[in-house]
């Protein structure tokens, strides 16, 4: 009896060290890898240059769609009412200012004297030959005038020296500031129609240009 109770455990023992070694077996064995199907997988150097494509510039051309500018807008409150009509439809237009540099003016202007009875004399002299000054801002200076080009003014001063007077040319800078309210171009064609309509009624000297759109959510 105990004989044979020594050959059970002898051969359990042996069942037992077998299926350790299998098992350690498989663990070592690689998994084998499954590609997904459907998919092809190609390592770079075997792809065509001309089918690859930077990421960047996708995006910097999905960045640089076309917005409609409804531009010449004199007013922010212009600008704003437009703005108020395109949100009516549901749209989500963008109001931009511009600067616009326009040709200089030329200015002649005098000093003023620090004495009242000089300050008056040179007043009276000036409507003496036709002049009436303008004081600036400052009170420092008497304007003789403006004129639209450097000849103009030149003429203007030599009048004034041959009187002895000798006035300052200066140079004005002048900008006008317009507004412009811009839409995604991909916008319902019929809703541009109808803001369209209603804009040459509203505003008729609006324009209408096609722009990059800077920070204008588009569609």
């Amino acid at each position: 009896m105990l004989r044979w109770l020594f050959l059970l455990l002898l051969l359990a023992n042996a069942v037992v060290l077998l299926w350790a070694a299998l098992m350690q077996r498989e663990s070592r064995e690689p998994v084998p890898e499954v590609a997904e199907q459907g998919v092809s997988v190609r390592l770079l150097s075997e792809v065509d240059a001309g089918q690859l494509r930077v990421l960047g510039q996708a995006q910097s051309a999905a960045a640089q769609s076309l917005c409609v500018s409804y531009v010449g807008l004199p007013a922010r409150a212009d600008a704003e009412q437009v703005a108020q009509l395109m949100q009516g439809y549901g749209l989500v237009p963008v109001i931009e200012q511009e600067d616009i540099r326009l040709a200089a003016e030329f200015e002649l202007a005098l000093s003023v004297p620090q004495d009242p009875q000089e300050r008056i004399a040179l007043i009276e002299r000036l409507q003496a030959v036709g002049v009436v000054p303008e004081s600036s801002l400052e009170g420092t200076q008497l304007r003789l005038g403006r004129f639209g080009s450097e000849a103009e003014a030149e003429v203007a001063a030599t009048r004034f020296r041959d009187t002895g007077l000798a006035p300052e040319l200066k140079v004005l800078d002048r900008t006008q500031v317009l507004f412009s309210v811009l839409l995604p171009v991909d916008s319902d064609r019929d809703l541009f129609n109808k803001i369209n309509r209603v804009l040459e009624k509203s505003h008729p000297g609006i324009k209408i240009e096609k722009k990059l759109c800077k920070g204008v959510a588009t569609p």
